[in-house]
């Protein structure tokens, strides 16, 4: 296996498969915390242990925490985005939707990542075959945003036209780490990004304070599962792998972690899949596949160049 020109690192390689099997569970587990906990709730507990946890990780071994006001100010937006805007919209919308159905938007952020990346990161331009997966992919989304009539429940058309949009905030806070912050240490820059999401989801939970919530076993474990695995861990292998590979070939792990996601909400979780919810997420991983063998092929025009940095 091979990154811009050169043969990948197999630490890459090892980072890569731990953050799509941490990622493809997250899911499953974010269902069942909500289950029990306002979702809102959950998002902000999760914020603040991984926050705390990452903060006393960095401290303990003493790794820098960036100083000046770009590094933090862009440090804070991909917070902001990651752990604030897109953490209270998923907990929110797993109440009604599948939690496969929700990885599956998710597995969109490699379109929007290709269509950025064209205009922002230098030698990641749009191909025929690019193009060809951005009308795949953008069909599988409007297709999906029509099962919503299919979800009881709720307001599942909300959610769903919601979810769709989602992905493209996370492309933009991927450009954002991958063309700013690839010589921040990723424990601290996390754990700083994580606190502001976490200030963005304070208002939202207390709006939930009156409601009730029960703290059962099932909601405890997958909290602490999110929080020290799912992202304590997950976020900083995201962060680091950033470092080292271009925006879209980290976004095509959503692939992998969109088929484990399925996978486990429809055996451990009963969730029902319908055969339309399937055609849509088809039409996405057919996008997701022709984006990535579109990225086999060196551009003409821009020398291909490994992105390597120190090890944290």
């Amino acid at each position: 296996m091979k990154t811009s020109g050169a043969y990948l690192d197999p630490r890459v390689l090892i980072a890569y498969v731990a953050q799509v099997a941490i990622w493809g569970s997250t899911w499953g587990a974010i269902k069942i915390g909500v289950a029990d906990v306002p979702p809102w709730i959950f998002a902000f507990d999760r914020s603040v242990l991984v926050a705390l946890s990452l903060t006393a990780v960095a401290l303990a071994f003493r790794l820098p925490f960036p100083r000046d006001r770009r590094t933090l100010g862009l440090i804070a937006f991909s917070g902001s985005i990651n752990s604030g805007i897109c953490w209270a919209l998923i907990f929110w919308a797993e109440q009604f939707v599948p939690s496969g159905l929700v990885a599956v938007f998710g597995a969109t952020a490699p379109i929007w990542t290709a269509l950025l990346a064209h205009f922002l990161v230098r030698g990641d331009r749009l191909s025929g075959l690019k193009v060809l997966a951005l009308a795949l992919g953008f069909g599988g989304i409007v297709a999906l945003v029509g099962t919503s009539g299919e979800i009881s429940g709720g307001p599942a058309l909300l959610a769903t036209v919601l979810l769709a949009l989602m992905p493209l905030s996370w492309a933009i806070s991927g450009i954002v780490m991958s063309r700013a912050l690839r010589d921040v240490s990723p424990i601290p820059a996390v754990a700083i990004g994580t606190a502001v999401g976490g200030l963005f989801l304070v208002p939202l939970a207390a709006t939930e304070l009156a409601k009730p919530a029960a703290w059962t076993i099932d909601a405890i474990v997958a909290l602490l599962y999110l929080s020290f695995i799912g992202s304590s861990v997950g976020l900083v292998l995201n962060f680091w792998l950033y470092r080292r590979l271009r925006p879209t070939t980290v976004m095509l792990s959503q692939l992998l972690i969109t088929a484990e996601a399925v996978l486990i909400g429809a055996v451990f979780l009963d969730e029902r899949i319908t055969v339309s919810m399937l055609a849509g997420a088809g039409l996405v991983l057919a996008a997701v596949a022709l984006n990535a063998r579109a990225r086999r092929e060196p551009s003409p025009a821009v020398p291909q160049q490994a992105v390597a940095t120190p090890a944290d």
